[in-house]
């Protein structure tokens, strides 16, 4: 990967939202033994593979959006995240990662992760509680630590843990960090936000370090970016 890109969006100051997913992720595949399936569910590019290269991974997604009509090539189940073409009770693990948000009855999909998982698998599931609006129409959801204990009770599932990804001073900082190239973006496409990003680093690369700082004063963690869940299906 280029070292700028890398700096730009894959540390953990300016972009902590994406760096504590892929830390997350490399975190749960340890959890996975050799040998066992792991199912992907929304997983577009299949970014997340490379770490299930030890297990039988395989991916779903569906292609209602025009980002997801480009990934469809490499995934083994093009089909609804509620309606899985797959037996119950098929595979060890499920991987499921900022996608709840994009459909309209999440507790839908976690009852149908919880068909597809063997006693005593494991559900890795991350949800964002502040993000902008994304993959328009379809984005429907944010989620509190209570939706999700309560999408678990209800559909089978023992709450291992549900962690949040940061604290208020990390969403504060990653907002006003990114405020002017999105802004640069909606005005003049992909090429002003590329000029805002590179034009406008050092002042927001200071803005995102302050309130990365800070974070740690935030104890409670109530106003997180994502929530970061392992669920046991009993």
């Amino acid at each position: 990967m280029n070292p700028l890109v890398r700096l730009v969006f894959f540390n953990p100051v300016m972009n902590y939202a994406v760096w504590s997913i892929r830390r997350y992720i490399r975190r749960v595949a340890q959890l996975v033994p050799a040998g066992t399936t792991l199912l992907d569910v929304g997983a577009g590019e299949c970014q997340y593979k490379p770490f299930f290269s030890h297990a039988r991974y395989l991916s779903t997604d569906w292609c209602g959006t025009t980002d997801h009509h480009r990934y469809s090539a490499g995934i083994d189940y093009i089909c609804p995240a509620d309606d899985l073409p797959l037996d119950s009770e098929q595979v060890d693990f499920v991987l499921c990662t900022q996608v709840l948000e994009h459909v309209r009855y999440p507790e839908k999909v976690i009852q149908e992760l919880g068909r597809v998982l063997k006693p005593g698998g494991l559900l890795f599931l991350t949800v964002p509680q502040s993000w902008e609006e994304h993959e328009q129409p379809y984005d429907f959801h944010r989620f509190t630590q209570f939706a999700l204990r309560a999408y678990a009770d209800d559909h089978g599932f023992d709450v291992v843990e549900i962690r949040p990804q940061g604290g208020r001073f990390l969403v504060i900082g990653f907002f006003l960090a990114w405020s002017l190239p999105t802004l640069f973006k909606n005005t003049f496409g992909q090429p002003g936000f590329l000029f805002a990003v590179v034009a406008f680093f050092p002042l927001n690369f200071l803005i995102a370090l302050l309130f990365f700082l800070l974070d740690p004063l935030d104890r409670k963690r109530e106003f997180t970016m994502n929530y970061e869940c392992i669920f046991r299906k009993k």
